[in-house]
């Protein structure tokens, strides 16, 4: 196997450790109560329904949307960040910016909702060191949790085929925050999902549009595809600035593409590389 880039390790290196300073100094300055969501089972689903019931709360929250296990993912939303930049100009903003904030803003609270996934098991004691969250919500199995990797409370959700236990989860965290039952119950009363960065819909002529003009970055190319590979049909590709609902008949796909690569390459390679490499 050849050597990785050094150029591309090296930036990662610098990327990830500006991040990792800037993230425990926010964290030491704010001192959020952080609620994270692990575990096998549905955890995008608790994450949404738990913050959903602390909004009603009088504590502003923050929740990180999507790619729990991507690179940069929770440093960001850690900084105020919920979107990965899509340009180095937009990485030097984003530095910038929270480098102001960590140094003329006085502090807040605040609670913030994180999903931790799981790619690989140094990873995820990264995210957990660097989080070390007061509250833990296991959704069905985590094997990979560590017997000190332990919260001051934990709230399991079995899996089931329904959404209620998730629901019931996220009640009973409400209820930590005081917030009462009945508000927790009306803030989850038209509960729904963030809409999906792959959207599937209907053209006027018949066919199939998917919509993948809004991935989130680093672009989920095998998210795409395993969706492609589910929709049966002859695949027609098209750019954003082309209207393809006319023209895709019965039987046939159309592919809406963004703009994936409006990243400088290797900066590209960067955020989809995982943290950490074997030398």
């Amino acid at each position: 196997m050849s050597n990785p880039n050094p150029i591309r390790k090296a930036l990662r290196r610098g990327l990830r450790r500006i991040l990792t300073y800037l993230s425990r100094w926010a964290l030491k300055k704010h001192k959020p109560q952080i609620i994270a969501v692990v575990g096998e089972g549905k955890t995008g689903i608790a994450r949404e329904a738990i913050y959903r019931v602390l909004k009603r709360g009088k504590c502003p929250v923050r929740r990180n949307i999507e790619a729990p296990d991507a690179e940069f993912v929770l440093p960001l939303i850690i900084l105020g960040t919920e979107e990965y930049p899509r340009s180095c100009l937009g990485w030097v903003k984003i530095l910038l910016r929270s480098l102001g904030q960590l140094l003329f803003r006085p502090p807040y609270k605040h609670l913030l909702v994180l999903e931790i996934g799981y790619s690989n098991k140094e990873i995820f004691d990264y995210f957990w060191e660097l989080t070390r969250p007061s509250t833990l919500i296991i959704c069905g199995d985590a094997p990979y949790l560590s017997k000190d990797q332990k919260a001051k409370e934990t709230i399991r959700i079995k899996e089931t085929d329904d959404l209620k236990p998730h629901l019931k989860g996220a009640i009973k965290v409400a209820k930590r925050f005081k917030i009462d039952e009945k508000t927790a119950k009306k803030s989850l009363a038209n509960f729904s999902l963030p809409t999906a960065r792959i959207q599937i819909l209907t053209a006027k002529a018949g066919g199939l549009i998917v919509d993948a003009t809004h991935q989130y970055y680093p672009p989920s190319e095998k998210s795409l595809d395993e969706v492609l590979e589910a929709l049966p049909g002859k695949k027609i590709f098209f750019t954003p600035g082309q209207l393809p609902e006319l023209e895709v008949k019965k039987g046939e796909v159309g592919v809406i593409l963004g703009q994936k690569k409006k990243m400088w390459p290797i900066l590209l390679e960067l955020v989809k590389t995982p943290w950490f490499t074997s030398p």
